[in-house]
């Protein structure tokens, strides 16, 4: 068994290869830039014991009773105006005046 290789294969082979072998510098090159850019261990877990402790931090019960009143009057209050651009909506012309006459300036119509 004879393998025969031609100047063109192997300039494909080599194509190939320097694409490879960019891929894989920009991959290394971008994974150092991360390792430097990157906060300290340290940093890292103190703000992710920061943000623990921020979701563990329980609500007096009191605050969470105001808190859900709150809400529910909120959400009526929403209700209402709701309903009041509906109708508002569906009924333009109630409690207006409609003269059919356009507006003129002040001044048109006196005697000097």
């Amino acid at each position: 068994m004879t393998v025969q290789i031609d100047g063109t294969e192997i300039g494909q082979i080599v194509e190939i290869a320097s694409i490879v072998g960019s891929i894989v510098a920009v991959l290394v090159a971008s994974l150092i830039v991360y390792l430097l850019v990157r906060p300290p261990r340290h940093v890292r877990e103190r703000r992710r014991a920061e943000r623990r402790s921020d979701l563990m931090i329980e609500a007096d019960p009191i605050e969470a009773d105001e808190l859900r009143r709150t809400v529910d009057r909120m959400e009526a209050r929403l209700e209402v105006l709701e309903r009041a651009l509906a109708d508002q909506i569906e009924r333009p012309a109630i409690g207006r005046r409609e003269t059919g006459q356009a507006l003129t300036p002040a001044d048109d119509g006196r005697d000097i």
